[in-house]
């Protein structure tokens, strides 16, 4: 007859109640041993996953860096709105222009920001992101070489000036004749009775209290006169501000249009870009002669000083880099448009990921402020 291993070791109902507890309690920490012991292997790869390194380089608007050693930046904010999309941890770590491409090619770096438009060469080692931000090449010329002989006969004569001029004359032919009328047999010493030269004389006296020159010669002596003469020194005041300030505005409009029409203009200058630059590789197609910066603030000190006649370079960084120069303006001239992106290692399983956050990011309002705030009416 068969026996229980129970019951030939002699255990007793009690004992065989006190094995069956501890066999449970064995066989219950193990398993949640090895469910700790996976779940740690599984959660290696991803703590390694959450911070990435980030190769950054100094290119304004895109990446500066402030007094304290942070960064920031239009590009920097981008990461920043990413690593919050994605739940990513990240550092920067500042590279050099040139390494950035083998950097992150060969692993050191795990994406980086930095000023290399998306273009094909690089694209063959590497992976562009969906670009973030649309520019172009742009040219910064000397205002005074636009304030010529030229120009200040373009000016007089456009439409917007004589719009302006007849805005001001007109109203002293009227409030002239009118004064005339009134002061022309009370005041016959100051306004002749006759028309032609009294009506001249009444122009010369709204001229005059419109400029607020104030000569004397000339006064209004009756009750009307003198009226009429209160209410055209408070309008003449308001007209003058008005007219004044659509001028300035013409002027600087007119200041804003460019002196150069079309990229062909730019081979009879001296022309200067930044060497190694995309604007450099465009100016070498176009066949045009450009003496080379280490920088854009080298490149346009040498503009103010008249060493070159036009800096070319990329356009956001030029209106960037133009705030501290009051004596240089950005043209309309604009050619060859640039995309810039993340720099990312060729087939990154993580690149439609990044791409869904940065479109994302795009269509929404805060990084359309985000423009606004480093590129001020920039439509882009």
């Amino acid at each position: 007859m068969r026996r229980s291993f129970f019951h030939s070791t002699g255990m007793s109902g009690s004992g065989r109640v006190f094995c069956f507890v501890a066999l449970f309690l064995f066989a219950l920490f193990a398993v949640q041993a090895r469910a700790q012991d996976a779940g740690d292997t599984a959660a290696a790869p991803a703590s390694e996953k959450t911070a990435m390194t980030v190769g950054i380089h100094s290119v304004p608007p895109f990446v500066m860096k402030d007094r304290d050693g942070s960064w920031y930046g239009l590009g920097v904010d981008m990461m920043t709105m990413l690593g919050r999309a994605l739940h990513r941890d990240y550092r920067f770590v500042e590279t050099a222009p040139g390494d950035m491409i083998s950097q992150v090619a060969d692993g050191t770096l795990d994406i980086a920001i930095g000023a290399v438009p998306v273009n094909a060469a690089d694209e063959a080692v590497i992976d562009f992101s969906q670009p973030y931000y649309s520019s172009s090449v742009g040219v910064a010329l000397r205002i005074v070489d636009r304030l010529g002989p030229r120009f200040m006969l373009e000016l007089l004569t456009s439409r917007a000036f004589l719009y302006m001029l007849g805005l001001l004359t007109g109203p002293v032919f009227v409030i002239g004749a009118l004064i005339w009328l009134l002061e022309r047999r009370a005041n016959p010493e100051q306004f002749e009775p006759r028309p032609a030269r009294g009506v001249f004389s009444g122009f010369w006296w709204a001229t005059v209290t419109m400029t607020t020159v104030g000569y004397g010669d000339k006064a209004p002596m009756t009750f009307l006169g003198r009226l009429l003469a209160m209410f055209w020194m408070f309008a003449a005041l308001i007209l003058t501000a008005i007219t004044t300030a659509q001028l300035a505005a013409g002027l600087t409009s007119s200041i804003s249009t460019s002196a150069i029409e079309g990229v062909g203009d730019l081979a009879g200058l001296k022309v200067g870009t930044v060497g190694n630059s995309a604007a450099a590789y465009e100016l070498d197609v176009l066949q045009v002669t450009a003496s080379d910066y280490t920088d854009i603030a080298a490149g346009l000190d040498a503009l103010e000083r008249g060493e070159i006649d036009a800096f070319v370079y990329d356009r956001a960084a030029l209106q960037w880099g133009l705030r501290n120069y009051s004596g240089l303006y950005l043209t309309a001239l604009s050619f060859s448009q640039q995309n810039y992106g993340l720099i990312m290692p060729e087939n990154d399983p993580e690149r439609e990921a990044l791409n869904i956050a940065i479109l994302s990011t795009l269509s929404s309002e805060q990084w359309h402020l985000l423009v606004e705030r480093y590129l001020p009416s920039d439509g882009r």
